[in-house]
């Protein structure tokens, strides 16, 4: 993350005549200095390191290019930010990568900068996660998708359930509008430099009917599999599928029977083959693409459950208590990020 170091000192007397010096101090960086650097007797130096502000941009940009700003933007940085000329920000226009841009004009209304560098920086995961996201109600919809975002899913589908709130067909445009404006703040916030792809909105029964992306999983409270089991049997159940099925079945029959007559030799020869298949597969335990469809408050239907279990989704469950919707959401894309993305 681009980031502006100060360089200062606290006067003796400030240090002295304020009780919670501490505190303040505990707060900045502490770091020791070139014996070049010099300071007054009883000063106490501190660096503060600050992050550069960061601004999506909807145009194609390029390095030494001039641009103006979008009047909302120049409101953030002239007066919320009090940016001066000569400052520093980050732009990205979603199309990966970032630019470094100087202020070097500002008015009351209005900032221009000068792109002076590019970094090829991406912050994207390798997990490609789809979100099939049960419209629910406005703040928790926000919610949700804020932070999806900044869990690093790249999908984004809203879908219309049974349960979902009323939704005036004719602003489901402004709807649309503003989840994007989340999406894009999100992006600003956490770094990310590509925007994910936010769907429209749709009934639940017509985004089934899509072919198939990755490991395909519904939330449901009465769910047969965990996450974690979900996801580390699919790929051996597809490899089996795709494979000598029935040799493989034979294979894993002998090793069952094997392993309960206690022959190990006999279990290690029956395990090979196997063994010598699953090697064969590139996805064995390791996920590459990953679609969640959570529902809106209350859940999905019984019926609806049931309409994804048959367009080849699985039901999971994650654990006894009942989440919300909006914590359902974050809850079990921090998990497929933690154990097959990017995350810890």
């Amino acid at each position: 993350m681009e980031s502006k170091i100060y360089l200062g000192y606290f006067p003796h007397s400030f240090i002295s005549s304020i009780r919670c010096t501490l505190s303040i101090y505990c707060t900045l960086s502490v770091v020791f200095y070139p014996s070049k650097v010099s300071f007054p007797l009883g000063a106490i130096p501190f660096l503060i390191i600050m992050r550069l502000s960061r601004l999506f941009i909807d145009q194609p940009l390029a390095v030494g290019q001039e641009i103006i700003l979008p009047k909302e933007s120049a409101h953030y940085l002239l007066n919320v930010l009090r940016l001066r000329a000569g400052a520093s920000v980050i732009l990205f226009n979603g199309q990966g990568g970032e630019y470094v841009a100087r202020l070097i004009a500002a008015t009351k209304k209005a900032a221009q900068l000068q792109l002076i560098e590019y970094k090829a920086i991406e912050r994207e995961s390798a997990l490609q996660l789809t979100l099939v996201q049960a419209i629910s109600r406005p703040d928790h919809m926000d919610y949700t998708l804020q932070k999806a975002v900044e869990l690093g899913v790249q999908c984004i589908v809203p879908v219309t359930t049974e349960r979902s709130p009323p939704l005036d067909k004719t602003k489901i445009s402004k709807r649309e509008q503003h989840w994007r404006k989340i999406i894009i703040s999100a992006c600003e916030q956490c770094g990310r430099n590509r925007l994910p792809q936010l769907y429209n909105v749709q009934p639940l029964s017509a985004w089934l009917v899509e072919p198939l992306q990755g490991s395909c999983m519904v939330l449901s409270p009465t769910g047969k599999s965990s996450l974690y089991e979900a996801i580390k049997l699919q790929p051996l159940t597809d490899t089996i599928a795709k494979s000598d099925s029935i040799g493989c079945l034979n294979q894993l029959q002998l090793l069952t029977d094997t392993i309960a007559k206690s022959d190990s030799i006999g279990c290690l020869n029956q395990l090979q083959p196997l063994t010598d298949t699953i090697a064969k597969s590139d996805s064995i335990g390791y996920p590459n693409q990953v679609t969640i469809l959570i529902g809106a408050e209350g859940g999905l239907s019984e019926a609806e459950i049931q309409q994804a279990m048959q367009a080849g989704y699985l039901d999971i469950c994650l654990g006894q208590r009942i989440l919300r919707t909006e914590t359902a959401a974050v809850a079990v894309l921090a998990v497929c990020q933690a154990l097959w993305g990017d995350l810890c």
